[in-house]
């Protein structure tokens, strides 16, 4: 079983949790679906999804979506880890990404997107 503890960093950005409808895609293979996000910041990403564990050496730019309208497109990523959220009969796994070497516009994109399309914080503290 995965240690969740192992995966909380510091992190520099506040994390938002993203509205319903907010999503990424990540483009893996051509029937990929996109993912919901469960939060965002400035400096990255976390989303959903069920089944095994994605594995993938390098992952390719994403794009932010709210519903089927595009908002940001080919962001390039890392991966800053990957883990189980419950153990269904089809498991939940969470994986969080950083942003890397964004340019100005998608950086303005990104935090358009996150005034948009995030819901609102009772908390202000970082995390």
């Amino acid at each position: 079983m995965e240690n969740r503890s192992s995966y909380l960093p510091f992190r520099r950005h506040q994390r938002f949790n993203a509205q319903e409808r907010a999503l990424v895609f990540l483009p893996l293979d051509s029937q990929d679906l996109p993912y919901h996000i469960i939060d965002i910041c400035k400096g990255g990403l976390s989303f959903r999804y069920l089944g095994k564990k994605i594995k993938t050496s390098k992952i390719p730019p994403i794009s932010l979506y709210y519903e089927n309208e595009l908002i940001v497109g080919d962001l390039p990523v890392k991966e800053v880890s990957d883990y189980q959220l419950s153990y269904d009969i089809v498991p939940v796994r969470r994986k969080s990404l950083c942003f890397e070497s964004l340019s100005i516009e998608q950086q303005n994109k990104i935090s358009s997107f996150i005034e948009q399309f995030t819901k609102p914080n009772s908390d202000k503290s970082i995390h």
